[in-house]
């Protein structure tokens, strides 16, 4: 668990079973923040997607979105150890509509209920929602959090976080989307983190 937030298992698809990693770490009920990671995958799978399709186009500003390629691409500049695993630099990640579009889907529905899990509406993993915005992906991952309140934390926890960190620097990736989404009075966290990363077929 972060010092910040909640940060949870990391996600990743891998080539024809998707697998999606339960979040880690538990809940809190004092708005400790969380995060959590899913394993990437290649090649989706071939269930159909219940993920809603997102709409067109960037929903967060640009500075957002110049600083959130600055602090990951920092971090991804140097090699690191995610846990027991060290990890050379890797290039830098390109700030992509389509899986800002899935972030924003899967946060969304983290924050409408209550929730902290890599599984999304109707049943989704982050390939089905990635593959909703019209992206045709041959390797996706995820990351998400909760509760924190500033960019740069929600990155460090990430980064401190072992599969997350794998995540950040998988070299495979070349596209990042991330988004906050606000939570409300009824939320266990004020925030609700998603980070997509993918790369095209």
């Amino acid at each position: 668990m972060g010092r910040w937030g909640r940060i949870g298992r990391a996600a990743t698809v891998a080539a024809v079973a998707a697998m999606v990693a339960a979040c880690g770490g538990g809940g809190s009920s004092d708005d400790t923040p969380v995060s959590a990671a899913g394993t990437p995958s290649a090649t989706p799978t071939a269930r159909t997607a219940s993920a809603e399709p997102a709409s067109v186009g960037s929903s967060v500003d640009k500075a957002f979105s110049d600083r959130v390629l600055e602090l990951v691409n920092a971090a991804r500049a140097v090699g690191r150890d995610c846990g027991s695993t060290a990890y050379p630099a890797v290039g830098p990640l390109t700030w992509n509509t389509q899986t800002e579009q899935a972030a924003r889907a899967q946060a969304e529905h983290l924050q409408q209920n209550n929730a902290f899990s890599h599984t999304g509406a109707g049943g989704s993993t982050v390939g089905d929602r990635l593959t909703a915005t019209g992206y045709v992906w041959s390797t996706v991952g995820e990351n998400i959090a909760a509760g924190f309140t500033e960019l740069p934390d929600v990155v460090n926890g990430w980064i401190e976080s072992p599969g997350h960190c794998v995540n950040i620097m998988n070299g495979n990736f070349v596209d990042v989307g991330v988004v906050l989404v606000p939570g409300t009075s009824s939320n266990t966290y004020r925030t609700y983190w998603g980070m997509v990363l993918a790369r095209p077929r």
